[in-house]
C-alpha cells in the first residue's frame, strides 16, 4: 500500500486527498492510494464529480472511527467518536458541494449540442401559419370538426 500527495493537484487522487484534507506526510494517512483509486473508479463514472468520491471516502472513514471508543487514563482523555462525527459532517458538506456543482449548464436534448449548427444542405425550417395546408396530405387538424374528411374537388380518387 502506498501513500502520496502532490500539491499541484495533477491527478484525481490528489484532488480527493485535498478535499478530505489527507495531505500531511508527517501525520498518519487516512486512506491509501489504492483505496482512493478504487473509490474514484467506482463512483466518478456514476456521479461525475470528485466531491462525491471524497464524500464516499469520508463516510468510510467515519465508519472506521465509529468503532473506536472513548477512554481516559491518568488525566488524559481520548474521544475518537467525535472524529467519526467530524467525518460524517465532512461527507455531508462534500455532498452539498457535489449538488451545487450540478446546477446550471446546458439542457440535454438527446445528443443535440448548443454549439452545433444546422447542416448547410438542409433547408431552414418554416413554422407558421398555413404549414399544414397541404390538401393532398389529408386532414391535419386532428379533431377539429370545421374541415371535411377529404377534399373531393382536388383529389377525386380519394
Amino acid at each position: 500500500m502506498t501513500t502520496s500527495y502532490d500539491p499541484s493537484l495533477a491527478t484525481d487522487k490528489d484532488v480527493v486527498r485535498f478535499l478530505i484534507q489527507d495531505t500531511g506526510a508527517d501525520s498518519e494517512w487516512f486512506a491509501q492510494d489504492e483505496e482512493i483509486n478504487y473509490m474514484i473508479s467506482k463512483w466518478k463514472p456514476l456521479y461525475g464529480t470528485l466531491e462525491f468520491v471524497a464524500a464516499a471516502i469520508a463516510d468510510s472513514l467515519a465508519a472506521r472511527y465509529a468503532r473506536e471508543v472513548s477512554y481516559s487514563a491518568d488525566g488524559v482523555s481520548i474521544n475518537l467518536g467525535a472524529v467519526a462525527q467530524q467525518f460524517r459532517e465532512l461527507a455531508a458538506s462534500l455532498r452539498e458541494q457535489h449538488k451545487s456543482s450540478l446546477v446550471g449548464g446546458f439542457p440535454d436534448v438527446g445528443g443535440v449540442s448548443p454549439y452545433e449548427g444546422t447542416h448547410p444542405e438542409i433547408k431552414p425550417f418554416a413554422f407558421g401559419t398555413g404549414m399544414h395546408d397541404d390538401k393532398s396530405a389529408g386532414r391535419q387538424d386532428y379533431g377539429s370538426q370545421d374541415f371535411p374528411e377529404y377534399y373531393p374537388e382536388e383529389n377525386p380518387g380519394v
